[in-house]
């Protein structure tokens, strides 16, 4: 197991007490969730580069790194959800982008082709996480205003529509090729 692996895998570990924390329904709680939560997003940003400047690019490393994104996002979203911050809609159309990229990433890893993250994956990535640190300092200081939180949902679902799209589009060749 290598570095980027591993931190890669603290991304999922660190989700859970994140979570957990985000759910206690009181400051302290916040703030610890919100500390938590960017360390595992910097994990993120710090698995890839070394990775990438190391030479440890590495299959497992790029399928880790999608799981352990969905993982993060998606659990901190489905919190801001019960805390009545994010929309049931929201959620349904990541969820959806997500399962799809999942769906397309595994028809061609059944054919012997790895698809890594590309650049519309990473605006997505980077885009929902700045909307979950947005979401956060919300709930903490009131800023931005709950009512601007909507307008930004709204660009970050097209965000994640388009991505899914762009994968869908580029990748549908591996339905029509033989094993």
């Amino acid at each position: 197991m290598n570095l980027p692996n591993t931190l890669t895998l603290s991304r999922m570990v660190l989700t859970l007490p994140a979570l957990v924390l985000l759910m206690t329904g009181n400051t302290v709680g916040y703030y610890f969730s919100f500390v938590v939560f960017l360390i595992a997003s910097l994990t993120d940003f710090f698995d890839g580069r070394i990775a990438r400047k190391r030479g440890l690019v590495t299959d497992l490393g790029k399928f880790l790194d999608q799981i352990s994104d969905k993982i993060l996002v998606t659990s901190i979203f489905l919190g801001f959800m019960a805390l009545s911050r994010v929309s049931l809609w929201f959620l349904f159309i990541l969820v959806t982008r997500d399962t799809l990229v999942s769906g397309i990433r595994m028809v061609a890893s059944s054919k012997g082709k790895v698809i890594a993250a590309d650049t519309f994956g990473k605006i997505k990535t980077v885009s929902q996480m700045t909307l979950l640190i947005l979401l956060y300092s919300s709930l903490l200081w009131g800023i931005p205003p709950k009512g601007l939180m909507l307008w930004l949902e709204i660009v970050i679902a097209v965000i994640t529509a388009i991505s899914g799209a762009n994968y869908l589009h580029k990748n549908l060749d591996i339905f029509w090729e033989g094993k």
